[in-house]
């Protein structure tokens, strides 16, 4: 009897019947199909047709037409201007915005030029490069435009700083991955030996006084080939 009963659990594994649920809790399953995605914000050259990102859509807006349905909503365009249409969908409950100096020297400072008052409130995660931060390295205004783009993000959860390790081999179209501690016993092909531990975020922004409820993190940045 044992044995009937695990080959009929194995068989019920395969669930058949998802046609015949409520709409509603069809739409509540695809949602569950969704995770965070690292959405880099990049510009087409001399940023005619403003920004985009090559961050790869959820598999749920285009599974079928009941899925996109299900999830469109939570990924609107945005981050466009009067003159640049939004490019980018992006989810603000789950999604990371990420803007790195290699790629943009000058996109953090385009991109908050740019940013609506109630997109940067509903911001919850976001990540920049740590040379944005850097002493003597960025700009004043860039720096100033950073700090008055955060207090308006009001809703901010957890900023991520990123240092950016330099992949000789990327020719930077790989898609930015995010790691807590760089992998070991790598050569100069994969992770290069003399990367300097992550920064002390707590401490070296400090001055910075966001609200208590913002998690400040540093990881390592890596392109993979």
């Amino acid at each position: 009897m044992a044995s009937i009963a695990l080959v009929s659990l194995a068989g019920a594994q395969r669930f058949t019947l998802f046609t015949r649920l409520p709409l509603e809790l069809r739409f509540i399953i695809w949602r569950f199909t969704l995770s965070p995605r690292i959405v880099e914000i990049l510009t087409s050259e001399h940023c005619t047709t403003g920004f985009y990102s090559q961050a790869v859509l959820p598999t749920a807006l285009y599974v079928c037409r009941e899925s996109r349905q299900a999830v469109e909503a939570l990924y609107p365009l945005c981050f466009g201007s009067f003159l640049q249409p939004e490019r980018v969908r992006f989810n603000f409950d789950l999604d990371i915005l990420y803007v790195d100096i290699s790629q943009e020297e000058d996109g953090l400072y385009r991109l908050f030029g740019i940013l609506k008052e109630t997109e940067l409130a509903r911001l919850k995660y976001a990540a920049i490069d740590e040379t944005y931060l850097g002493d003597g390295l960025v700009d004043y205004s860039t720096i100033a435009g950073l700090r008055n783009a955060m207090r308006a993000m009001t809703n901010l959860k957890e900023m991520i700083v990123v240092r950016d390790i330099a992949n000789d081999i990327s020719d930077g179209k790989e898609q930015m991955a995010f790691y807590t501690e760089r992998p070991r016993g790598q050569d100069v092909a994969g992770w290069p030996v003399s990367v300097e531990e992550l920064p002390d975020v707590q401490k070296n922004y400090a001055g910075w006084k966001l609200s208590q409820t913002v998690k400040m993190t540093a990881v390592y940045g890596w392109r993979g080939n």
